[in-house]
C-alpha cells in the first residue's frame, strides 16, 4: 500500500510540475506579445506604370487592338522627401520639381536629374513626381493637409 502511494505522489508531482512548466510558458508568451516592439508593414510592391489586360479581351468580344490599359501609379516612396512645388513648361522646356530633401534643404531639380545619391527625378506630373531609386520606381505626391 504504501508503495502503490509513492507511485500516485510522483504521478501528481510530475502532472503539477508539468501544469506549472506550461502557465509559465503562456505567461511569458502573453508578456512577450504585450512589451515586445510592434511588427513594421512590409513595403508594399512595386507595380509597373502601365499593362494590358489581353487575358479577358477575347471573352467580351474586344477586339485585342482596342484593349483597355489600366495605368497605375508606382508604390509610393519611403524616402523623408517633401513636394513643395512643381513646375512645369510648355512645349519643349524642362520641368522642374521643389523638394525638401532634408529640414532646412530645400532644392529645385530638373527631371532626369539625381535628388540625392541613388534617386533619379525621372518624371513631373501636375499632380506627383515619379522618382527612381535602384531601379524601382516610386512616386512623390504632394503632402497630405
Amino acid at each position: 500500500m504504501n508503495k502503490g502511494l509513492t507511485i500516485q505522489t510522483a504521478l501528481v508531482l510530475l502532472l503539477t510540475l508539468i501544469a506549472l512548466v506550461l502557465l509559465s510558458l503562456t505567461v511569458a508568451y502573453r508578456l512577450w506579445l504585450w512589451f515586445a516592439p510592434p511588427v513594421e508593414a512590409p513595403a508594399p510592391p512595386a507595380l509597373p506604370l502601365e499593362f494590358a489586360v489581353q487575358s479577358t479581351v477575347g471573352l467580351f468580344g474586344i477586339p485585342p487592338d482596342s484593349a483597355p490599359v489600366i495605368s497605375l501609379l508606382p508604390a509610393s516612396t519611403g524616402l523623408a522627401f517633401r513636394l513643395l512645388g512643381i513646375v512645369a513648361a510648355q512645349g519643349d522646356g524642362a520641368d522642374y520639381a521643389v523638394i525638401q530633401v532634408a529640414p532646412g534643404t530645400i532644392v529645385a531639380i530638373r527631371e532626369g536629374e539625381d535628388i540625392a545619391p541613388g534617386v533619379r527625378l525621372t518624371t513631373v506630373h501636375n499632380d506627383h513626381l515619379i522618382l527612381e531609386r535602384s531601379g524601382v520606381q516610386e512616386t512623390l505626391s504632394w503632402p497630405q493637409p
